[in-house]
């Protein structure tokens, strides 16, 4: 391999592999943000439903405050009746018809405000649940990114550190455009096969990939920029 192409691939594979490290850290330290956002917004969707559930409660215990009160009034209009004691019999009909009236809309409503609570004990159920499961996926995800932090650290640092003479190694004259690559993002070295950059799929001029083989000379592709390897 020719000397400037070791020395552009000894930076682009530490370069690389802070890539790779820096890559791997913020998708582990992703994962514990959307953990923490996911179980803060299932605590939120629970939390709502625990009011709307109490809300519910008291509800029916009103509801069946003005039952149990109707009931009473009605079963002593009727006893008033039956017993001849009314002081007016017709307006004791209308007010037990009334009575009636009232006590058949008010043991409705008890009977779907039951069934109301019913479905929102399943559905806190479900969400509970679901709050437990976000919580487990957060402490996994902050097990895995403590599980790998501090190598992670360890090695960027150690990049870090290796890099200056490294850099300083490679020719003046392919510094622009390896500082052009990193910016794009683009790879520094890539493969040929039959004379074809393997990352852009260009045709590569087959005297280039024959100098390129016998590391008589260093060539780019024509397409992405990167430097041919043999």
């Amino acid at each position: 391999m020719h000397a400037d192409l070791v020395a552009i691939s000894n930076l682009w594979q530490l370069d690389h592999r802070n890539d790779e490290l820096r890559a791997e850290h913020e998708g582990l330290s992703g994962a514990v943000r959307a953990a923490v956002a996911a179980q803060a917004a299932g605590q939120a969707v629970l939390d709502t439903a625990l009011a709307e559930r109490a809300a519910l409660t008291t509800r029916a215990r009103q509801n069946d405050r003005e039952l149990v009160d109707y009931a009473e009034k009605r079963d002593r209009t009727r006893k008033m009746i039956d017993g001849g004691t009314a002081p007016d019999y017709a307006a004791a009909e209308r007010q037990l018809r009334q009575v009636l009236e009232i006590v058949d809309r008010l043991e409705t409503t008890a009977l779907e405000l039951m069934e109301q609570g019913e479905a929102a004990d399943k559905a806190l159920v479900t969400l509970r649940k679901a709050v437990e499961e976000a919580a487990a996926a957060q402490t996994a995800a902050r097990a895995a990114l403590g599980a790998r932090d501090a190598a992670i650290r360890a090695e960027l640092t150690d990049i870090l550190a290796r890099r200056p003479p490294i850099a300083a190694a490679l020719p003046h004259e392919y510094q622009g455009g390896y500082a052009q690559l990193r910016q794009r993002k683009k790879a520094a070295l890539v493969n040929t096969k039959d004379n074809s950059c393997q990352t852009c799929q260009t045709r590569i001029p087959a005297q280039r990939v024959v100098e390129t083989a016998l590391g008589t000379a260093v060539h780019v592709c024509p397409g992405c920029g990167g430097w041919l390897l043999p």
